[in-house]
């Protein structure tokens, strides 16, 4: 009886090694965003393929930020900013059931016109 106790034990101590190595899905990543600014607005153009969530945080000259997020059904983005504040940047999307990430970006927010 202990010979076939240790044999199913060793057994499943294999089982449970062979499962931790299978690899889940790992994270992506892609390039940061390209973004332009001009007239108090940017836009973004990300490198992805449909729905497309942003990450922007916004950092005032005056001090302080603000960080939200938004959802594009392709991979641009425009919207407004407060004039010269600094603006971070990163996009995610999924892509073949995997979540890409993208490198963080950004931009001045240009409160003249567009260069």
């Amino acid at each position: 009886m202990r010979k076939v106790t240790t044999g199913l034990a060793a057994a499943g101590l294999a089982t449970l090694g062979l499962l931790a190595a299978v690899p889940g899905s790992a994270a992506a990543s892609a390039p940061a965003p390209f973004c332009e600014s001009g007239a108090s607005t940017f836009i973004c153009d990300a490198a992805s393929t449909g729905a497309t969530t942003w990450t922007i945080t916004e950092r005032y000259i005056a001090g302080g930020s603000s960080t939200y997020s938004m959802t594009t059904a392709g991979s641009f983005l425009f919207q407004n900013c407060t004039s010269r504040s600094t603006l971070r940047v990163f996009y995610s999307y999924v892509a073949d059931g995997v979540t890409v990430t993208s490198e963080t970006g950004g931009v001045n927010c240009n409160p003249y016109e567009w260069p």
